[in-house]
């Protein structure tokens, strides 16, 4: 709540004691929680390498625990780290792990989001024709299953594939 009324603070307090207890009861669940908030914050306020560490030390306690819907995430996570670092390369990697276990667990909508930052990396990377295939099957899914709102964002970014010249 205090996070989403804009107080990144309180929320980043409540989140680091939480952080605590977390430690002291030996609870990786609420730990790897924590972490992906507290990063999330960071990369708000701009801090990416502080973002990335958390989310690194989410991503080793989410393999810990065989977790991999919030695998999933935290690596989506990262990859949208390093897609704003212009390390586009390794944002695609991470994207391609989050794709293998979207698909694995049918998580459908983590599938969308990620096939669709996929496709905006392969467009940074002046390959928009690859990336074309991932959005319209974004788009696909997204519409087959009720994401409509996604659905029309990615319509929108298919539009702005399909203007770019063909190579």
């Amino acid at each position: 709540i205090l996070q989403a009324r804009g107080d990144l603070d309180g929320a980043m307090a409540l989140h680091k004691q939480k952080e605590g207890i977390c430690r002291k009861l030996g609870n990786l669940a609420g730990l790897h929680v924590t972490f992906g908030n507290q990063a999330v914050i960071l990369q708000m306020r701009g801090d990416l390498d502080g973002a990335m560490a958390l989310h690194k030390e989410e991503e080793a306690i989410c393999r810990q625990l065989g977790n991999l819907r919030s695998l999933s995430i935290s690596l989506g996570n990262q990859a949208l780290i390093l897609t704003g670092r212009k390390d586009l390369d390794g944002a695609m990697r991470l994207h391609k792990e989050e794709e293998r276990i979207c698909r694995q667990m049918a998580d459908v909508e983590g599938l969308v989001n990620c096939l669709a930052n996929q496709a905006v990396v392969l467009q940074q990377l002046g390959r928009a024709n690859d990336g074309l295939p991932l959005a319209e099957e974004a788009h696909q899914l997204a519409a087959s299953h009720g994401y409509a709102d996604l659905a029309k964002r990615i319509e929108s970014f298919l539009k702005e594939l399909r203007q770019i010249p063909q190579s």
